[in-house]
C-alpha cells in the first residue's frame, strides 16, 4: 500500500485519497480473515471464502493505483527514488519481518503448543518453528522469499519494484498522449488475456476434433483433458515463451505496471455521480461474477491444484481488473466530502503500520469470536474478525506512532 512518503502534503489532503487507502485496508483484512475459515472450516463453509475473497480482489490493485495516481509522473531519478522512497522501506521491513519471525517463538516460550499458535495465529504456516534457530532462519530466508508468518509483506517487495521502475515510466508518461496511455492499457489487458490461455485451452479440448488440431502442443506439456485448468500459463508458455525464455512476447506490458498507469489515468477522470454509477456498479458486478463463478468452478473440479485455487483470483486479471477500475472510480466520485475527515486523515499517517501489523490481529480476532460463540455463521464470521482486526491494528500503531523516531521503523 502507498506508505507514509507517498502522501501529499497534509493542507493538501484530498479525502478520496484515504477513503481508497480505508476501503483497500478492509479488503486485505477480510481476505486474510479468510484464512482460518480456508484452512479449519468444514467444506461447506468454504463458499463464504469465495464470496468474500472475490468480492475483495480489488484491495492490492487500489493500493497499487493509488501510488500511481500519487506519484506519477516522478521528478526523481533512479538514483533519487532510491534515496527517496526504496531506502525508507528497508527498516520497516527488516523490523516487521523480525516481528513476525520472532512471535512463535515468544508464544512457544509462553507455553503455547505448535498447534495452537498455528490455529489462532498462522493458519498456513506449516510446520510453525518455535525454536531459536527457526527465528534466525526464517528472517534470513524472508529476506529472499515468502513469509509464512507476515504473509502480507510480499506487497514491499512489488513496492521496490515499482518504486524503482517508476523514473524509467515517468520519462515516457510526461510526453505521452491520453491515446499513448490508452494503448499502453489495451497491451496490458492483451497481456492479462495471455495469462487466461490454460483456461481457453481447456475449453478448446473439449471440442471434438479440436484435440487432435492442438495434438503436438498437448504433448509436448504434457496436458490432458482438464490438466490445462489445473496448471498455470508457466506450464504451456506461448507466443515465444519456452522452457527457456519465460518472457513471452507481451511480458514487459505485464503485472501491476499497468495498474499504476491505471491509477494514472483515472486520476483524471471526473464523471457526474450518475455517469460513475451507472458504468461502474454493473462493470464492477461483472467483474464480481466471473471471478466468483470461476472460483467455484475451480475449487469444485476434482484434483485442482493449489496453485490454481486462486486463478480467478489473480490481481492481474482482467475481471479483477475490471473490478478495480469500478471501485477506484467510485470510491473517487461518492467519498470526496469531508465526511469523518480527521479519522481519515489519521489513518493515512499511521495505515502503513496497520497494514504492517493487521494480519495476527485478524487471524486472533477470528479465532476469539469462533471460541466466544461456537455458533456464529461464517458470513458473520469472515467481516468481523475484519473488522475488529483492523481496528486492533489501528489503535495499536496510534499508540506506537506517538513514539519518537518509531514511526520511521515502522513504516
Amino acid at each position: 500500500m502507498p506508505t507514509m512518503i507517498d502522501q501529499p502534503p497534509q493542507k493538501n489532503f484530498v479525502p478520496w485519497v484515504g477513503w481508497v487507502r480505508i476501503f483497500a485496508m478492509l479488503g486485505v483484512c477480510i481476505c486474510h480473515a479468510c484464512d482460518p475459515l480456508n484452512a479449519f472450516g468444514a467444506p461447506g463453509e468454504k463458499l463464504w471464502i469465495e464470496i468474500y475473497g472475490s468480492l475483495i480482489r480489488p484491495c492490492v490493485p487500489l493500493f497499487v493505483m493509488l501510488t500511481g495516481a500519487l506519484l506519477l509522473p516522478v521528478e526523481e531519478s533512479f538514483g533519487g527514488m532510491w534515496t527517496k522512497r526504496c531506502k525508507r522501506l528497508v527498516a520497516p521491513f527488516l523490523v516487521w519481518t523480525a516481528v513476525y519471525a520472532t512471535i512463535p517463538w515468544l508464544l512457544a516460550l509462553m507455553g503455547i503448543n505448535e498447534t495452537e499458535i498455528q490455529r489462532v495465529f498462522f493458519p498456513f504456516a506449516s510446520p510453525v518453528h518455535t525454536d531459536g534457530l527457526s527465528v534466525i532462519r526464517t528472517f534470513f530466508l524472508s529476506l529472499i522469499q515468502f513469509n509464512q508468518y507476515a504473509v502480507q509483506l510480499w506487497y514491499i517487495y512489488l513496492l521496490f519494484g515499482l518504486y524503482l521502475f517508476m523514473p524509467i515510466l515517468s520519462a515516457w508518461l510526461r510526453v505521452a498522449t491520453l491515446r499513448a496511455k490508452g494503448g499502453f492499457l489495451l497491451l496490458w489487458v492483451c497481456s492479462m488475456l495471455v495469462f487466461a490461455w490454460p483456461m481457453l485451452l481447456h475449453g478448446l479440448l473439449q471440442i471434438p476434433g479440436v484435440d487432435a488440431f492442438f495434438g503436438d502442443y498437448v504433448t509436448r506439456f504434457g496436458i490432458n483433458g482438464h490438466f490445462a485448468t489445473m496448471q498455470s500459463f508457466d506450464t504451456h508458455p506461448i507466443l515465444g515463451a519456452c522452457d527457456w525464455n519465460t518472457f513471452g512476447a507481451f511480458h514487459v506490458f505485464s503485472g501491476f505496471v499497468g495498474y499504476l498507469v491505471l491509477g494514472h489515468v483515472l486520476k483524471e477522470i471526473c464523471w457526474s455521480k450518475m455517469k460513475t454509477a451507472f458504468i461502474c456498479i454493473p462493470a464492477f458486478l461483472l467483474g464480481y461474477a466471473i471471478v466468483g463463478v470461476g472460483t467455484h468452478w475451480v475449487w469444485n473440479t476434482p484434483d485442482f491444484s493449489w496453485k490454481m485455487a486462486e486463478f480467478f483470483w489473480w490481481y492481474c486479471s482482467l475481471p479483477v481488473a475490471v473490478m478495480s477500475a469500478s471501485a477506484f472510480l467510485l470510491i473517487k466520485t461518492f467519498c470526496n466530502g469531508t465526511f469523518a475527515l480527521p479519522i481519515v486523515k489519521h489513518f493515512t499517517r499511521v495505515g502503513f503500520g496497520v497494514f504492517c501489523a493487521h494480519y495476527i490481529f485478524v487471524t486472533g480476532s477470528y479465532y476469539i469470536y469462533s471460541c466466544l460463540w461456537t455458533e456464529i455463521p461464517s458470513a458473520l464470521l469472515v467481516p468481523l474478525a475484519a473488522v475488529t482486526g483492523l481496528i486492533l491494528a489501528w489503535v495499536l500503531m496510534t499508540f506506537l506512532y506517538r513514539i519518537p523516531k518509531l514511526p520511521k521503523l515502522l513504516g
